[in-house]
């Protein structure tokens, strides 16, 4: 036995990937609906195989996939995070920033009051808001501080076994308060607000859907006066509200491109895809009359695959039918999905219509399923390496370390670097089969390291949190939730499902929503989830940091 014990401790790759394994597995059983999840899944494992002796593993591991990992999250929500601050969604934004302001203040008021230490602090903030990328931040700010190895490896422990206490109940008891406590604090039924809300906005069960509805192609000539001649296409489309594109322009009877910036010229021709009540407002300007061309009607249509993220809302796919594009099928773990209100993320859509509609459409909710997609290596490379140079700052307040750490630099360069790709689609692609896998192997294997470093110092830093840690993790999982729903009922004056959907969102509690779409059987919280989730991934994150600073 001891021979087998020195073996793994001498060839610590084995352990590492053994945790990965077996902590996958873990993370797949289920009761009922809840189930760990793969990260805590890993980390039980790597603490459990970690009792076997202290190893010894190069820091430099846990860097590398850490910021592979909070590199990748920052360039998916990006160009959400940035179209919620532009959208007309800033309550939903207002109302994630809040829980995050709600939730540190109860969490630093508790850490002075029950005298908690940093790595014990970082630890339950991580598991308490189940926002596992904090004991990534956490670890790199404790590696700057000035102190001994020693203390930064016991701080590092701690880190990772208060999180694993407290991860749960801060899944499982947020998952039912947001479920079955809070609607009852705000007197409603969620399947009836769920059902006005589908009807309001004209969603519906069965084989009819909204999004095939009123899409026509037509095409117009432009007078001497007419009221668009001198804009750029863009500026048209965003004066209709987007309710449709410029397709093609036709100019001395010959094609030529629409792009964004082409600014229309008297006896241009242009074909527009979308809404018919749009089309009607166009075709009453005066100086603009629609031609029967036949020329329009030869407008290439393309079918694409697309795969749902955590982009996904319903306001992106309402915005389909006003661009002209269709939904043909929906598959679901190789199942036909046929009631358009359930779509969640992860599922598969196949989406006819014109390039330029796909093309304004689709960073809005996921990516296009293709093969012989490469990554852009050197985008991905010089992102990271600048956010680990913008980690290195430090800033005194009131004599106060300030610092983002390796993993928040890397984050906020992961933003920039997200919302620039989708700007300039020809550079920095990162395809979403990748994508997954810097998040998820990229965390769960820094979190086997973690597991297994810590493992030997397990037990008795257990006994030294007891109940405490448990008690505090509880307070911290469900008082922010509670305060904030009533923030969001009496100051921002959202309906119930924007106010659940949002809090599922900030408090990054994807269970909750999937959970909550479950019981409802509908996809309708996603509409307020997507930017509380972009939001709440960004300030959860850097609580870690500040959690470290505040208490150093």
């Amino acid at each position: 036995m001891k021979a087998i014990v020195d073996y793994l401790l001498a060839n610590p790759i084995i352990p590492v990937f053994l945790s990965l394994s077996l902590g996958y597995l873990l993370g797949r059983l289920k009761i009922k609906s809840f189930s760990v999840g793969s990260t805590v899944g890993v980390l039980i494992i790597a603490l459990i195989i970690g009792q076997i002796g202290a190893f010894k593993i190069d820091p430099l591991v846990k860097s590398i996939f850490f910021d592979l990992f909070i590199f990748t999250i920052g360039y998916e929500v990006g160009p959400s995070f940035i179209r919620s601050l532009k959208s007309t969604g800033l309550k939903i934004v207002g109302q994630s920033v809040f829980f995050a302001v709600v939730a540190f203040a109860i969490a630093m008021v508790l850490f002075k009051l029950f005298k908690v230490d940093l790595g014990e602090a970082a630890g339950i903030i991580a598991g308490a808001l189940t926002q596992s990328a904090v004991i990534g931040t956490a670890n790199s700010s404790i590696n700057g501080l000035d102190i001994s190895s020693a203390a930064k490896a016991a701080y590092n422990s701690e880190v990772a076994i208060a999180y694993a206490l407290t991860y749960v109940f801060g899944t499982v008891g947020v998952l039912v308060f947001l479920k079955n406590i809070a609607p009852a604090i705000l007197h409603v039924d969620l399947k009836e607000e769920t059902k006005k809300l589908a009807e309001k906005l004209n969603f519906t069960s069965g084989s009819f859907s909204p999004l095939t509805s009123s899409v026509r192609v037509r095409g117009f000539l432009l007078g001497d006066d007419s009221p668009i001649v001198g804009k750029k296409i863009l500026q048209i489309e965003k004066q209709y509200h987007y309710e449709f594109v410029v397709e093609a322009v036709l100019r001395k009877e010959e094609s030529i491109p629409a792009t964004s910036d082409l600014v229309l010229s008297p006896g241009d021709e242009i074909v527009v895809v979308g809404n018919m009540e749009e089309f009607l407002q166009l075709e009453q300007s005066h100086g603009t009359t629609e031609v029967s061309n036949k020329q329009y009607r030869n407008i290439q249509l393309k079918t694409i695959n697309v795969m749902l993220t955590n982009a996904f809302n319903f306001h992106a796919l309402q915005d389909m039918v006003k661009s002209g594009l269709m939904i043909t099928s929906v598959e679901r773990d190789g199942k036909k999905v046929t009631d358009l209100t359930t779509m969640r993320s992860g599922d598969r859509l196949t989406i006819i219509g014109t390039p330029r509609a796909l093309q304004k459409i689709l960073p809005e909710i996921g990516y296009e399923i293709a093969e012989g997609q490469t990554t852009d290596i050197s985008f991905l490379t010089i992102g990271i390496v600048l956010g680990v140079l913008l980690g290195s700052i430090v800033v005194k307040a009131f004599n106060i370390p300030i610092t983002l750490g390796e993993g928040g630099g890397a984050l906020f360069l992961g933003l920039f670097f997200g919302w620039y790709q989708e700007k300039h689609a020809n550079i920095g692609n990162i395809p979403g089969p990748v994508r997954w896998v810097f998040k998820s192997l990229g965390l769960n294997l820094f979190i086997a390291v973690v597991g297994l470093q810590a493992g030997s110092d397990f037990v008795s830093a257990l006994v030294k949190m007891g109940w405490k840690v448990l008690i505090i993790g509880a307070i911290i999982s469900i008082l922010p939730h509670f305060i904030t729903l009533l923030f969001g009922r009496y100051v921002l004056k959202l309906n119930a499902i924007d106010n659940i959907g949002s809090l599922t969102g900030a408090g990054t509690i994807t269970a909750a929503l999937n959970a909550i779409n479950e019981e409802t059987g509908s996809s309708l919280f996603a509409l307020s989830y997507t930017p509380g989730y972009a939001v709440g991934n960004i300030l959860l994150t850097i609580l870690g940091p500040l959690t470290v600073a505040l208490l150093s």
